[in-house]
Order: structure tokens, then sequence, then C-alpha cells
């Protein structure tokens, strides 16, 4: 019984990090514009595109997309991301 009480105190004491130091819609842009300035992806087209932003308390979500496409996705967890997203286009023009 004992060792389930430690357990689940740590569980409380985890979750509570989480949610204390999850990362809010701010971070996520930032995130995102410094990825796109580094060319690590793409950067979404002229059309108006659209940015969702989830928090599932311990962790946060965040979506771009343009044109029906996605563009970017971002998950943050304890002041972590791990986002993915198509890489910038290469120039179509071979020469030949």
């Amino acid at each position: 019984m004992r060792g389930f009480l430690v357990l689940l105190i740590l569980a409380g004491l985890v979750g509570a990090g989480g949610w204390y130091t999850r990362p809010s819609h701010g971070v996520h842009r930032g995130v995102a514009s410094s990825l796109m300035a580094e060319g690590r992806v793409a950067r979404p087209e002229q059309a108006p595109g659209a940015w969702a932003f989830d928090d599932f308390f311990v962790a946060t979500h965040s979506t771009m997309t343009s044109d029906d496409r996605e563009v970017l996705e971002c998950w943050g967890f304890f002041t972590r991301f791990l986002c993915t997203g198509a890489p910038p286009r290469a120039d179509a023009t071979i020469a030949g």
C-alpha cells in the first residue's frame, strides 16, 4: 500500500510540473516563427490560413494550415516542443 501511495504522489508531482510548465499560445507562435525563419519548415502561402491551439492541461498542441494543407504541427510538454511540418519547397527549375 505504501508503494502505491508513493507512486500516486510521484504521478501527482509530475502532473503538477507538467501543468505549471506547459507552453502557452505565444510560445507556440514564437517557435513556429523561428522554425520558418531558419528555413526548417515551409512558410504558409499568402492566402489566409488558420491557426489552431489546444490545451490539454499538461500538454499543448498547435496546428497551422494554409490552403487546406497542414503547414506545421507542434506538441509542447514541459517547455519542450516536438514539431513536424512540410519542408521548404525547392526551386523547380532544372538546368538542362
